[in-house]
């Protein structure tokens, strides 16, 4: 995430890809960060479809874990998705991250 601060969206994004497969295969709660990470990296980089993507696997992973850090993401998750209220599958995942923060 470092890199996604100072700018370089590819590679950051690599590198997450490259957490999920070194770090994130069985823990859930590490695989589902690096997905609310990557789904925000995707959504800076314009890649809508890749953001919801990552962030429905995110939700998929965080069911049933109670974190700090899970539920903080919900939380931005559920920001960045107000902007796209006319998407359906961006509404879905709005009110799937409101069950998983109740």
């Amino acid at each position: 995430m470092i890199l996604s601060r100072l700018g370089d969206l590819p590679a950051a994004e690599e590198h997450l890809h490259l957490a999920l497969d070194i770090h994130g295969l069985g823990r859930r709660r590490t695989r589902a960060i690096v997905h609310a990470d990557l789904a925000g990296v995707r959504l800076r980089r314009g890649n809508l479809d890749g953001a919801l993507t990552s962030w429905g696997t995110f939700l998929d992973c965080a069911d049933g874990i109670r974190s700090v850090k899970v539920q903080a993401a919900a939380r931005d998750m559920r920001v960045r998705l107000r902007r796209f209220e006319g998407m359906s599958e961006a509404q879905q995942l709005r009110q799937t991250a409101a069950q998983l923060l109740a």
